[in-house]
């Protein structure tokens, strides 16, 4: 007679087996993803009103330092629509994943959110305040996935 091992990992198990209410920094991590969603989705139909020249390109009001991103925004904002329609996407799954309380809603989130602080580096000094929040939405995602786990 064949046996199977149908023992889980503890992290995941402890991470599925939570309401996600009950953690309430993921529960936060999960609210300031669903913010966050709602800004990238408005950022998006904001560049497409910029493209067929219904709204004027505040982007370049921002101060970006680096010259070539300051030209790409002022000549030809849409070879930005891919990069803003990608963390949006990022983001929604995200917040979709940690609110259902999967695990891959967890990691989604913490890939987007150091490509975006990776990201916002070309934004400077804009991009900081983003930095800042997506540094916060991170410390939350990390205490609320291990919560009081010893370090040893």
């Amino acid at each position: 007679m064949k046996t199977t091992n149908t023992s889980k990992d503890s992290t995941s198990t402890r991470f599925i087996n939570k309401n996600i209410k009950e953690n309430r920094y993921l529960f936060f991590a999960g609210i300031c993803f669903m913010i966050y969603s709602l800004i990238e989705i408005s950022d998006c139909i904001y560049l497409i009103f910029i493209l067929m020249n219904l709204a004027p390109n505040l982007y370049l009001n921002i101060g970006i330092i680096i010259p070539v991103i300051r030209q790409i925004l002022t000549y030809q904002p849409i070879f930005f629509l891919p990069f803003f329609l990608s963390f949006t996407l990022l983001r929604i799954l995200s917040t979709i994943g940690i609110f259902k309380n999967f695990i891959w809603g967890f990691y989604i989130g913490v890939v987007s959110l150091i490509l975006t602080m990776i990201m916002t580096l070309l934004f400077m000094p804009f991009g900081f305040f983003e930095l800042f929040f997506c540094s916060i939405i991170l410390v939350f995602l990390i205490i609320g996935f291990f919560d009081k786990q010893p370090i040893i």
